[in-house]
């Protein structure tokens, strides 16, 4: 087999599939995370009394899959092992197998589908992890936002291995001394308890969960590991604590290439919101639209002529510029909402948020200065600049596979040598979205709105020159890895 796996075989018997996490209930978690990993045909295997609620449960996300599912109940007196040798019969390829008892990011299952089972078994097992006499050991290759998915080492199943072996590629278990596949083996890899297999490696083996399936491939000596790195996984048992959990999704959901501003200020705001949005049910969308509506609210005080509504501008504006949005893409990685439409919509809100306050500041000047037709004709030929720059610069993400203009900024650096570069980098913490933003916001305490205006026009005609500068300088470095989930 020569292409990626594009089966996988979900098991909700005896699991908590409708248990709730990060927003999202189990069961729908993996199937999102399966669609966006490139699964497109998904079976879910399930007690009979279980079915209608199963399905029930999936036309919530349904609208969110790009896959076929089936729901396959046990049949009387089958076991599931049964029911999986039957339902993947005339399966020709490899699929996944796992149960929906784990937090899947799509992360994770991408690495997981490029594995193929051809003679032999094979279980993902976490790489620069393992477990030393219980307690969890790291080299230095794991990030460190990672290590939040192992404060517990006591749910994880654990392979034993000796630590001289190494722990990288694809490692034929029937070669090397290992013993117990459990959670309670002291020292050895974690499994994730995701395989991946081949119908034939099912026909005669009775069991009742994933646990007894590996252990009776270990027995037999017909089991390999595969390993997965810097990926989002959690195996979960019910009995996590608080704090886990929200240490877990916080670090999916924070964004490492934001400005430090952004980072060390708003962060500190954003996250109790996030954490709220996503116990509300709202979906990273609902909240831009939220944003765009803080915008145009508060870009309305602007045509007061007093101070005091610009200072309530400032604060509104500030809070939806630097606090929402970052909610929205907060919410978007926890709840698996990630796409290249949600990316774009937010790319607009992103624009608008300079916009709509250049608009209403258009109009107020117009009103409350002399000259107003330096005023209209310095605004008209800034949207028709800019206006142009962000179609030509859009056009541009889209031929070259970016969502994010951060993700990127930083492939264009890569690839630049010229002398400007250097001090570019150095004064680019200074110049980042959340710095400009910043920097309106302190300028409103002037309550000079002509001082507004003319920095946004200064504003807008540097940001467009970048735009089209890009466009001709830009070219993708070879080690880049296309956008993803």
């Amino acid at each position: 087999m020569s292409e990626d796996i594009t089966q996988a075989v979900l098991i909700t018997v005896n699991t908590n599939y409708d248990g709730v996490y990060g927003g999202e209930m189990l069961l729908n978690r993996a199937l999102v995370a399966s669609s966006k990993a490139g699964i497109r045909t998904a079976t879910i295997v399930c007690q009979p009394h279980q079915r209608e609620k199963i399905a029930a449960l999936i036309d919530r996300v349904d609208h969110r899959l790009a896959l076929h599912y089936d729901i396959i109940v046990l049949q009387p007196q089958e076991t599931l092992g049964e029911a999986v040798v039957r339902v993947t019969a005339q399966w020709h390829g490899s699929f996944l197998l796992f149960a929906t008892d784990l937090i899947v990011h799509p992360s994770f299952l991408t690495q997981a589908r490029r594995y193929r089972s051809l003679d032999k078994p094979l279980v993902l097992a976490y790489q620069h992890v393992r477990v030393d006499n219980d307690q969890v050991t790291y080299d230095g290759a794991l990030a460190e936002k990672f290590r939040a998915i192992f404060v517990d080492p006591h749910a994880f199943t654990k392979i034993s291995l000796d630590i001289s072996v190494p722990h990288s590629g694809t490692l034929d278990l029937g070669t090397v001394t290992s013993g117990d596949i459990s959670p309670t083996v002291r020292t050895g890899i974690i499994s994730s308890d995701i395989v991946v297999c081949h119908g034939s490696d099912l026909r005669g083996i009775a069991f009742s969960n994933c646990a007894e399936l590996l252990q009776h491939w270990r027995d037999r000596q017909t089991l390999a590991v595969g390993f997965v790195e810097n990926a989002w996984w959690l195996k979960v048992t019910g009995r996590e604590q608080p704090a886990q959990l929200t240490a877990f999704f916080w670090k999916i959901a924070f964004k490492e290439i934001s400005g430090e501003f952004s980072k060390l200020v708003n962060s500190k705001m954003s996250k109790p919101m996030t954490f709220l949005f996503v116990k509300l049910g709202f979906s990273p969308n609902a909240i831009s639209i939220l944003e765009l509506l803080f915008f145009l609210f508060s870009s309305l005080f602007l045509l007061i002529p007093h101070y005091w509504a610009m200072i309530a501008f400032a604060f509104i504006w500030q809070f939806a510029a630097g606090v929402l949005d970052r909610c929205d893409g907060e919410v978007a990685r926890i709840r698996n909402y990630e796409s290249e439409a949600g990316g774009r919509f937010d790319m607009l809100i992103d624009d608008l948020r300079f916009a709509l306050p250049f608009l209403f500041l258009t109009i107020a000047c117009l009103r409350e200065y002399a000259l107003p037709t330096s005023y209209l004709v310095a605004a008209t030929a800034t949207t028709l600049w800019y206006g142009t720059a962000v179609i030509c610069h859009s056009r541009f993400l889209r031929r070259a596979g970016y969502v994010s203009i951060q993700t990127m900024g930083q492939d264009f650096f890569k690839t630049q040598q010229g002398a400007w570069v250097k001090p570019y980098r150095r004064m680019q913490p200074f110049v980042k979205g959340d710095m400009r933003t910043l920097y309106l916001f302190l300028l409103t305490f002037l309550g000079r709105k002509y001082v507004l205006f003319w920095t946004l026009v200064v504003y807008a005609w540097l940001v467009g020159g970048s735009y089209f500068f890009t466009i001709t300088k830009f070219r993708p470095p070879p080690a880049r890895v296309p956008v993803g989930v």
